[in-house]
């Protein structure tokens, strides 16, 4: 791993390889007060351990200090702040998560949008409106204890140790001083700090994440307590608001309640629906991601964990100072240096009075929640060489993906590639057995090849597939289109253990290479055939809009046809018509859903349903999930559970997406194993939905850079039954999330 100054480092010769029961893996960040490391617990989870640097732990006001903002770290315990595992022994653990401070994303990647001024804001607003019952003043925000991660934004300092910037004598010769980034003008003036205090403070630190400065001309006390802000690059809707928080008087400024509010009327994590980080931080965590899964545990050494305990209590060694990374200053708001030459203006004395609410003893915890509405964290990336057809998971172990001219096999825990081969399915691949897959090839017509190798088993050159995939997959059969060489469509059941056609069933009368114009939807006992007749053929037009017909599962044989002179029989797109394995067809009439017997065309339901309920507007997509619960989504993206049996609507999960999203309409839906989520595919995001009670859990939108490239085509998922791994259709870019 590259030293990069904030993410996985590699540890150094005088680093400890572990503290307690962890074993430490990397460095992630350092600050004044204490190293931040990568460890893993005793089950192998991954998790933060900060241990205070030697002097620190030498030192007992700074030591009890360390204590005292550890045992606030737990009371502050809830959203935007990473749950507490362990504080004791003189470290503290926390939850692990890839994150970069929102000093570091500052510098390298330049200011936030607006929208994400307004997460980082209203969750640090949320935060503070717990902490002030808790102390008279935080005094924690800076720009290296506030992190930005793919989940939302985290408050990792709880106290002015955490805050500082540096750690030194104080002018009376008495204890250790600390030197604060930030100040207020009642600090200024030699007054204690109050909620008030915090409040300016976030106003500071938002300026800053906004233009990359901070408000005054001059990074002095005198400027603090007496200059006007100066707002310029600050977006015009954030602007009233920050300058009633750098008010000079506490008394004007609003209270945290009122500023999260203004940001985020409906809360900060409602925000997070949308893509909330620039796509170039969202490369970076996934890198981060991607490095830390890669991550073992070293070989312990001679440094052992109860050494390093000891070293923490009572070595009293001074250690180099931590290189200083500047961050940009237009006008530079950071005033590390005035802490001794300013008094009171920079210094917070040790000894002064907080108001502590009692705090429980912290103890390791299982995962923490995720934040609503807030995505797992990626885990890696991986860009294709091509586009291709949609992806899929062998055994929790191997992403397939096959691209355009080649089949490349993905770690799926790491996204490294195991192997590339020279395999041009046109189709996704479905499982034989063991790590045996089956696809249909552009060259060599039907292929079989190793999941774990990629290597080919065999071919099956009678079959050229003209098709978008395969109709269905069960047990050893699938059931796909394909023409002969006259151009005449069949139907054909194929068993692929045995490498032989079960029945092949021509269509009769389907328009010569039209294939596209034929569904077909295998069932238990029959496979139901719709086509459309050729535009041109006038004789068939009279007859009707389409033809159904099933076919015997077993043999292939005729059961029955029938012409369908109604308009909802069209295909394939206006009206809008579903077909599933139990002889239904779900159609679109004059906006609302109707299902419709296949075989006789007679309603199921639909007028004496809409009349109960008439929220399923314009129906885009329907899913019949293995439980046989039947879901439809809607043009406003509304997901809608329905009993299958009369259309009554059991309950409706609201999407929670910007306007555009619903505007532009296109959807699709999909399930993976049994126990994950239900997945909502629009143009713009990927929500996943609980079926088990229609909570809409988090929104993913990959990276904001790849939008352009890739607008309009939805995502599509592959899923296995931890790991599920994102896509446009037809596109480049794979995400990886921990869904189980």
């Amino acid at each position: 791993m590259a030293a990069r100054g904030d993410g996985p480092d590699s540890l150094g010769d005088t680093d400890p390889t572990g503290i307690g029961e962890y074993t430490l893996l990397a460095r992630l960040r350092e600050s004044a007060s204490g190293v931040e490391y990568l460890a893993l617990d005793r089950e192998g989870a991954k998790v933060a351990v900060v241990i205070p640097r030697p002097r620190l732990a030498a030192d007992p006001a700074l030591s009890r200090r360390f204590a005292a903002e550890a045992r606030l770290a737990v009371a502050a315990a809830g959203p935007w702040v990473p749950a507490v595992r362990k504080s004791a022994d003189g470290y503290l653990v926390t939850a692990y998560g890839p994150a970069l401070t929102l000093g570091s994303a500052v510098a390298r990647y330049g200011p936030l949008p607006e929208h994400a001024l307004r997460v980082v804001g209203a969750a640090l607003a949320e935060a503070l409106v717990r902490l002030h019952p808790l102390v008279e003043a935080h005094q924690g925000l800076s720009p290296h204890t506030v992190q930005l991660g793919i989940e939302g934004p985290r408050l990792t300092g709880f106290g002015p140790l955490a805050a500082a910037t540096g750690i030194g004598p104080a002018t009376d010769g008495g204890g250790a001083r600390l030197t604060l980034g930030f100040l207020t003008p009642e600090q200024v003036a030699g007054r204690a700090p109050g909620p008030a205090s915090d409040v300016f403070v976030l106003g500071l630190l938002l300026v800053y994440a906004a233009t990359g400065a901070g408000p005054f001309s001059a990074a002095t006390p005198d400027a603090v307590a007496t200059a006007d802000a100066d707002l310029d690059g600050v977006p015009e809707g954030l602007r009233s608001l920050l300058s009633r928080c750098l008010d000079k008087d506490p008394a004007r400024r609003p209270a945290a309640e009122t500023v999260a509010a203004g940001l985020a009327p409906s809360g900060a994590a409602a925000l997070l629906a949308a893509d909330w980080l620039p796509g170039a931080l969202v490369t970076e965590l996934s890198e981060q991601a991607s490095a830390v899964m890669a991550l073992e545990a070293p070989v312990q050494d001679a440094r052992s964990a109860t050494a390093v305990s000891a070293q923490v209590h009572a070595t009293a060694q001074e250690e180099p100072k931590p290189p200083r990374r500047d961050l940009p200053a237009r006008r530079a708001l950071l005033l590390g240096a005035l802490g001794t030459s300013a008094g009171l203006a920079g210094g917070f004395a040790l000894g002064r009075n907080t108001r502590h609410a009692p705090a429980p003893a912290a103890t390791p915890s299982g995962p923490p929640a995720r934040v609503q509405g807030a995505p797992p964290a990626v885990l890696w990336h991986y860009k294709g060489a091509t586009t291709g057809q949609p992806a899929m998971v062998w055994n929790d172990r191997v992403l397939v993906v096959p691209l355009t001219g080649a089949t490349v096999g993905l770690d799926l825990r790491t996204g490294k590639t195991l192997w590339t081969k020279d395999i041009w399915c046109t189709a996704t691949p479905v499982l034989v057995s063991e790590d045996l897959l089956f696809a249909p090839s552009f060259v060599g017509g039907l292929v079989r090849f190793s999941a774990t190798t990629g290597t080919v088993r065999d071919t099956d050159s009678d079959y050229d597939m003209e098709t978008d995939g395969f109709a269905g997959h069960r047990g050893t059969r699938v059931w796909f289109r394909a023409p002969d060489k006259e151009g005449v469509t069949h139907v054909v059941c194929y068993d692929i253990a045995q490498r032989r056609a079960v029945w092949r069933t021509p269509v009769r009368g389907t328009p010569v290479g039209r294939s596209s114009a034929i569904r077909v939807t295998p069932g238990p006992e029959s496979v139901y055939v719709q086509w459309v007749p050729d535009p041109a053929d006038v004789e068939q037009k009279k007859l009707g809009t389409a033809v159904f017909s099933a076919l015997n599962a077993e043999t292939g044989a005729q059961r029955w046809e029938r012409w369908e002179k109604e308009a909802w029989a069209a295909l394939p797109d206006q009206p809008r018509s579903w077909m599933t394995a139990d002889g239904t067809l779900y159609t679109e009439e004059e906006f609302k859903l109707h299902a419709r017997d296949v075989k006789t065309g007679s309603e199921r339901w639909g007028e004496d349903a809409l009349k109960r309920d008439n929220r399923v507007s314009a129906p885009r997509e329907v899913l019949v999930r293995g439980d046989a619960s039947l879901y439809v989504v809607d043009a406003n993206l509304w997901t809608h559970l329905i009993d299958p049996r009369d259309g009554t609507i059991k309950r409706t999960t609201f999407p929670g997406l910007p306007l555009s999203a619903v505007a532009k309409g296109a959807t699709a839906l999909a399930s993976g194993p049994p126990g994950s989520p239900l997945y909502r595919l629009d143009w713009q995001s990927v929500t996943a939905i609980d079926p088990a009670d229609g909570r809409n859990l988090w929104v993913f939108q990959g990276v904001a850079e790849q939008l352009n490239e890739q607008e309009g085509l939805t995502w599509q998922v592959a899923s296995g039954t931890r790991t599920a791994v994102f896509a446009r259709k037809f596109g480049l870019h794979y995400f990886a999330l921990p869904v189980g």
